[in-house]
């Protein structure tokens, strides 16, 4: 599967994917994704790209870990249409930031998706330029109708990655909040993992 290029915003998302795919870490948001994806096709043009990792629930119904492969992406880039993958479908909002309150995630549930995520529109894109062909699989970290402990988005460099020191000091008195964060995190790349194969197979 060297052909596969498959790119996870986080370490812990990386190492839920099988054995045996080309894995890249490319870090949050769209500006670090599509370095990524330029430079990993630079250096050995993929088939097909796979934008996996975690996500954050809009549809109210979802529960954590629940898997959606996505049929459509709404962004601030463009609609994009991804390759399917076997799964159950799903319309994802790809922004360049984190929706952090359940009311954020009702306004864009009310637009008409069901996860957010802040890579995969960058890298629908970037494919689209390249003229490779894309995919992309979310598993829920985070449900509709809780607001996150913090607003990572005040927590993010002029790069656009997480300063994590800063945010460590910011959640000093949201500890167990953070840790149950994480804990929804580590069951949704989990799922990820346990359903990545047989999702990708049938295109791969």
């Amino acid at each position: 599967m060297k052909d596969v290029l498959v790119i996870c915003a986080m370490g812990m998302e990386a190492r839920a994917i099988p054995a045996g795919y080309r894995v890249v870490e490319c870090g949050p948001g769209f500006r670090a994704a599509r370095a990524a994806l330029d430079l990993a096709v630079a250096a050995e043009r993929p088939r097909l790209v796979v934008s996996a990792g975690t996500c954050g629930a809009l549809d109210p119904t979802l529960a954590i870990g629940d898997v959606r492969v996505v049929s459509r992406i709404e962004s601030p880039l463009g609609s994009f249409e991804p390759r399917a993958l076997v799964g159950v479908p799903a319309v994802l909002r790809s922004q360049d930031r984190v929706a952090v309150t359940a009311r954020d995630k009702k306004k864009l549930f009310d637009d008409g998706a069901e996860i957010v995520d802040m890579e995969a529109a960058a890298l629908a894109y970037g494919c689209e330029a390249h003229g490779i062909s894309f995919a992309c699989i979310k598993a829920v970290s985070d449900l509709a109708g809780e607001d996150l402990p913090l607003d990572f988005n005040l927590y993010r460099d002029e790069a656009g990655q997480f300063q994590t020191a800063r945010i460590a000091f910011a959640g000093i008195m949201k500890v167990a909040d953070l840790m149950r964060l994480k804990r929804q995190g580590t069951l949704a790349v989990q799922q990820l993992g346990e359903a990545f194969e047989s999702s990708v197979a049938g295109i791969a």
